[in-house]
C-alpha cells in the first residue's frame, strides 16, 4: 500500500469552515457585541459530512420509509418498499431491527454474509427480523463494552457489502436475477436510526465479513447522518484486501457491484495494487473525528480459501503489507488486533449470527458447504478471542473509550500455514 503526503487535519477544517449567521431575532445590520459574540455557539459544520454527497452515495438518502413495522423480543424491525430501493439479491424484501435502551450512545451493525459476482458467488439473500443477541449484540453480556447502548441492526442479503447499486440479468447459480441494492439497504436502515436516535454522543459502525468490507464507504455515510457524533469504527475480519497485484480481480467485482461509481476522485491509490484499502486511509485524512479497529487472522480461511482463492501465505503477506501502512501513517486512530490461525471474525461468535439461523437463505456454489463445515469456519466470541492475555472484548473496550493504554497495535507470531494449504488457483 501507498500512502501519499496529506493535508493536516486543521488545515482541511479550516479550508471548509462556514461563517456562523448572525442570530434569526437579531438585526442583520447590527454587529454583535464581544459578549455575545463570545457566547455564540460554534455551528461550523463538520466537512466530513459533505463526503458522502462528493461520492454520490446520499442518492437515497430521505427517500426511503419503512412500509411494515414489527416488534418482537425487545427489537423493532422495519421493512422496506423495494420500489424505493431497498431489497435482497433475489428479490425477498429487506429488513432492519432497532434497539432502544435510553443510552447516549449508538451501535450500527452490519452482519457478515458473502459476496456474488460473475466469477463466484455465496451469499446470504434473506434478511430475517430481529437482533440476533450474540456477543457484541448481546445486551446481558457482562463481557459485551456496548451491551446497554441502543443498537441498530443490518442483516446482510445484497450480495455486495452494503454498497452495491446495480442489477444483473445473468441467472448465476440458476436463480434468476441478482439485485445488489446494498447501499439502499444501508440508507433504509440508516434513515430509521435517524427517527430513533437523532444525535447520539457516541456512535461505533462495526461490520463482520462482508459488513467489514461494508465499512469502507458506510463510514462516510454514516457522518452524513451523525455529523456531530464521536464515530468510531470496527472492522471484524474484512479491511478491503483484494489479490495483490491483480487489479481485474477487484475491478470486476467492483464494476458489478456499481460500487466503482463511488470511489474518489482524488483517491489515485484506491486500486492502484489490486486492493482497496487506500480508501481507509483517504477517509481518515478527511474526517479528524474518526478511529478505526481491525480484528484479523493470519491465515483467514473464509477470505483466502474461499473468497480470494490464494494460498494462506499470500493472504498473510497483504494482511501485514497493507495493515501495517496503515497504522504507520495514523498510529493512534487506526490499530490492530491480529491472531493467529485461520479464524474468521470475532463480534458474532455464533456462526448464526453471521449467516442467520435460516439456512435455506444461504446461496452457496457446490461444494463451498462442505469446505465450510469440514474445518474452513472458524469462529471465535470476543472473550474467546485474546492475546497473551489481552481478549477482544477488551481490547474493543478500549477502542470505544480511546484508551491507547488498552487499544493497542497488537500483532501475534505468525506461525506456519495451515497444513491443508490450497495452491493458487486457476483464473477466474
Amino acid at each position: 500500500m501507498h500512502i501519499r503526503p496529506l493535508a493536516v487535519a486543521s488545515l482541511l477544517v479550516g479550508a471548509f469552515a462556514v461563517a456562523c449567521d448572525a442570530p434569526a431575532d437579531s438585526p442583520s445590520d447590527v454587529a454583535p457585541t464581544d459578549a455575545v459574540a463570545d457566547a455564540a455557539p460554534d455551528v461550523t459544520p463538520n466537512p466530513a459530512a459533505a463526503l458522502a454527497p462528493t461520492l454520490g452515495i446520499d442518492r437515497y438518502v430521505g427517500a426511503i420509509t419503512p412500509i411494515e413495522e414489527r416488534r418482537a423480543r425487545g427489537a423493532i424491525t422495519y421493512t422496506f418498499d423495494p420500489a424505493e430501493g431497498p431489497v435482497c439479491m433475489r428479490g425477498a424484501p429487506y429488513r432492519a431491527s432497532v434497539r432502544e435502551t435510553g443510552s447516549d450512545d449508538l451501535v450500527i451493525f452490519l452482519q457478515g454474509g458473502g459476496a456474488c459476482w460473475s466469477g463466484f458467488c455465496l451469499a446470504v439473500v434473506g434478511a430475517p427480523p430481529g437482533i440476533p443477541g450474540i456477543d457484541i449484540l448481546d445486551p446481558d453480556d457482562e463481557t459485551n463494552p456496548v451491551r446497554d447502548w441502543n443498537a441498530v441492526y443490518l442483516p446482510y442479503c445484497d450480495g455486495s457489502f452494503f454498497a452495491g447499486d446495480r442489477g444483473h440479468d445473468d441467472d448465476i447459480n440458476g436463480n434468476g436475477p441478482r439485485e445488489h441494492r446494498g447501499l439502499a439497504n444501508l440508507t433504509g436502515a440508516l434513515e430509521v436510526a435517524r427517527l430513533h436516535f437523532e444525535s447520539p454522543r457516541r456512535v461505533l459502525l462495526a461490520g463482520s465479513s462482508g459488513g467489514a468490507y461494508g465499512l469502507l464507504l458506510a463510514g462516510p455515510l454514516v457522518r452524513h447522518y451523525y455529523p456531530d457524533a464521536e464515530l468510531i469504527l470496527m472492522a471484524d475480519s474484512g479491511i478491503g484486501l483484494g489479490r495483490a497485484g491483480e487489479t481485474d480481480y477487484i475491478d470486476t467485482i467492483l464494476a458489478e457491484f456499481g460500487v466503482a461509481d463511488f470511489l474518489p476522485a482524488d483517491c489515485a491509490d484506491c486500486r492502484v495494487d489490486g486492493h482497496i484499502t487506500a480508501l481507509i486511509d483517504w477517509y481518515l485524512a478527511r474526517d479528524p473525528n474518526v478511529r478505526m479497529g481491525l480484528y484479523s487472522a493470519w491465515y483467514d480461511s473464509v477470505l483466502a480459501d474461499i473468497f480470494l482463492q490464494i494460498a494462506p501465505e499470500r493472504f498473510a503477506d497483504a494482511l501485514a503489507e497493507e495493515t501495517r501502512a496503515l497504522n504507520a501513517a495514523w498510529p493512534d486512530r487506526f490499530r490492530r488486533f491480529i491472531t493467529d490461525g485461520v479464524q474468521h471474525t470475532s463480534l458474532l461468535g455464533n456462526p448464526l449470527g453471521i449467516i442467520g439461523a435460516d439456512l435455506t437463505a444461504v446461496e452457496l456454489p457446490e461444494g463451498a458447504l462442505e469446505e465450510l463445515l469440514g474445518g474452513g469456519l472458524v469462529i471465535e466470541g470476543m472473550v474467546a478471542t485474546e492475546i497473551d492475555g489481552l481478549t477482544m472484548a477488551a481490547w474493543l473496550g478500549g477502542l470505544i473509550d480511546g484508551d491507547l493504554d488498552v487499544w493497542v497495535d497488537i500483532e501475534a507470531p505468525r506461525g506456519p500455514p495451515p497444513a491443508a494449504a490450497p495452491t493458487e488457483p486457476a483464473e477466474q
